[in-house]
């Protein structure tokens, strides 16, 4: 049950909710069931509404349903001219299910820290192309020479800094006693500044040249470039902070049939490995034959009684009682665009 449903929200039906769950209640201990009703009876009334309807494949209806109806066309993807879009795009029809659901997570500490660096590097590719910008009117005017350069180090601060990386995960998998253990964590922490430090300085650097520019066409070059990298950057910033307070793993985990998104990714040319992390890409292998064409569509309501030979289960997403609904940190990674 999501203790953190607005009934209010949902008008009459939901203040009726809201009234029945609290009359439910009434006059029971802590220990006891809030429905009187056990699950063979409740699937015995769902599957009188719809053939082989239970309480398992009940909640994955609506999620398909509304995954189906909300994802563009295989029209609208055409105008889109990158992957990362079009991902973005099924990260809003993703969205839509997971609302449905109310699949909510707070945003943590380190997501919130990732937001503000994606927003650093947009401003600074933003800064970086201004004075590309201001460059081209330097060669314009032959004043190639004030055209700033790249400065070469006398040592490389990348490998200093992945040596020390190195050294860190050395100690620590070497350190037995408890001073040796802080040690090594200390070792880690500078190493770790050290590689952030190296990064930024390579990136404060990027997009100078080496040697003057020839010509204009070489800065008319590297500014299409930062064009690309900035409009990359916006896509990835919006699609992160849009998803910053939904979860998107677990509808499409436990709810969705993975046969939707497969065949919109074949519709839309879209790598089908960018929209399912390899766990879930490795579960759901059975769903990778499907075509392009596939349609995902529930079995009719009808008032009648399911017969003996009506199938267990409607055409819905196979679930896993065991699924966890949870979603780890690390496959909500990689459903963020790279």
């Amino acid at each position: 049950f999501k203790q953190t449903i607005d009934f209010a929200r949902f008008g009459d039906v939901g203040e009726r909710v809201f009234a029945n769950l609290h009359k439910f209640c009434k006059r029971k201990r802590p220990h006891q069931q809030v429905f009187d009703v056990s699950p063979p009876e409740l699937n015995a009334h769902l599957s009188s509404i719809m053939p082989g309807l239970t309480a398992k494949v009940f909640r994955t209806y609506n999620a398909s349903e509304t995954l189906q109806n909300e994802l563009p066309s295989p029209e609208a993807m055409a105008k889109l001219d990158s992957v990362n879009a079009r991902i973005v795009a099924y990260n809003e029809a993703n969205r839509t299910v997971a609302i449905l659901c109310n699949h909510q997570r707070t945003v943590s500490a380190a997501a919130q820290v990732g937001l503000e660096n994606l927003q650093e590097k947009l401003d600074l590719l933003k800064s970086q192309k201004r004075d590309l910008q201001d460059w081209k009117k330097l060669v314009h005017a032959k004043k190639t020479k004030q055209v700033p350069l790249k400065v070469a180090p006398d040592d490389d601060p990348a490998a200093e800094a992945q040596a020390a990386v190195e050294s860190a995960k050395k100690m620590r998998n070497e350190a037995t006693t408890v001073e040796e253990k802080i040690a090594a964590q200390d070792a880690h922490e500078k190493a770790t500044l050290l590689k952030r430090q190296a990064q930024k300085a390579k990136m404060l650097e990027m997009h100078k040249f080496a040697k003057p520019p020839a010509s204009e066409a070489d800065v008319d070059k590297r500014i299409t470039q930062w064009t690309d990298k900035i409009k990359k950057c916006e896509i990835e910033l919006r699609n992160k902070n849009e998803n910053k307070e939904v979860s998107l793993g677990t509808s499409k985990a436990n709810y969705c049939d993975p046969r939707i998104s497969v065949a919109w990714c074949k519709r839309c040319d879209v790598p089908v490995e960018r929209i399912f992390p390899k766990t879930l890409f490795d579960k759901f292998a059975w769903a990778q034959a499907v075509g392009p064409d596939f349609r995902w569509d529930a079995l009719p309501i009808t008032t009648d009684k399911p017969s003996k030979d009506a199938p267990d289960t409607p055409a819905a997403a196979p679930d896993d009682d065991d699924e966890r609904e949870d979603d780890d940190d690390e496959e909500e990674e990689e459903d963020e665009v790279d």
